[in-house]
């Protein structure tokens, strides 16, 4: 992405500053002084007969842009050459950007220096490490004072501060189901144990939920994917080895997130 300028097929995220009859005007939020423009044709994949009832000024949204002409500043954009899911991922990142850069701008009124200090000493070094500020804070969040890397000692204490206080902790799912039973005189008890046992090796990051029929759905929380994989197929391994132990079986599948 050009400092000044989008890229023909670069989603941006603009708020909708004005609205015609034949289409919107869009300031680009990531192009200071930018203007884009959204012909009705691409409003929506529907049929518009309103576009009032499609777009309203004051919304934010994002789009693809489909024409450029760099001399006359002119950026064409479309809304509907972007899925729903990549229109709110767009605007997540944007709403997470000016949150890390609030953040920074509290870092040096917490520490008593310039923005601009603090941009160059803390921003930079952790943008140089890690893909955005909010996954650093993120990352600081999980590992505290080593995920600061290069960033002054000075800046790393108030800055752990901000993000705890300001940034929730990051939690990934996993889940899986499992299959268990238990015959003879350990019965229903062999199973509960079983499940018990598993719930101990994961402790608070697992939740066991009983689905019918001899089968129970786990999900598992932690950090990071690796971190909930790893937690899932210890409980996994443990639940089936205790089944095993009272007589009875036991299976375990992967559930694919949807």
């Amino acid at each position: 992405m050009s400092d000044d300028f989008p890229e023909h097929g670069e989603i941006v995220i603009g708020r909708i500053s004005k609205v015609l009859d034949y289409g919107v005007f869009v300031e680009l939020l990531e192009y200071e002084g930018l203007q884009g423009f959204v012909h009705i044709s691409n409003v929506s994949s529907s049929w518009v007969k309103n576009i009032r009832n499609f777009v309203k000024e004051g919304q934010i949204r994002a789009g693809k842009v489909i024409g450029l002409d760099r001399h006359k500043k002119q950026v064409d954009i479309s809304l509907t050459k972007i899925s729903p899911n990549a229109q709110r991922s767009k605007i997540e990142e944007y709403k997470q950007g000016k949150r890390a850069q609030k953040l920074i701008e509290m870092l040096a009124q917490k520490v008593g220096g310039s923005p601009e200090s603090a941009w160059s000493e803390v921003a930079e070094p952790l943008l140089q490490k890690y893909d955005s500020l909010y996954g650093a804070f993120q990352k600081l969040l999980v590992d505290g004072e080593p995920a600061a890397g290069d960033v002054p000692k000075k800046w790393v204490g108030p800055l752990i501060e901000l993000v705890e206080s300001n940034f929730e902790m990051p939690e990934k799912a996993v889940r899986g189901r499992l299959s268990v039973s238990v015959a003879g005189p350990e019965g229903v008890e062999g199973v509960k144990k079983s499940l018990a046992a598993g719930q101990r090796k994961g402790g608070k990051k697992v939740q066991i939920f009983y689905e019918g029929s001899g089968m129970y759905a786990v999900k598992v929380t932690s950090v990071d994917y690796k971190s909930a994989e790893k937690v899932l197929k210890a409980v996994s391994d443990e639940v089936i080895s205790a089944a095993l132990s009272f007589g009875g079986k036991a299976g375990f599948e992967k559930v694919e997130a949807g």
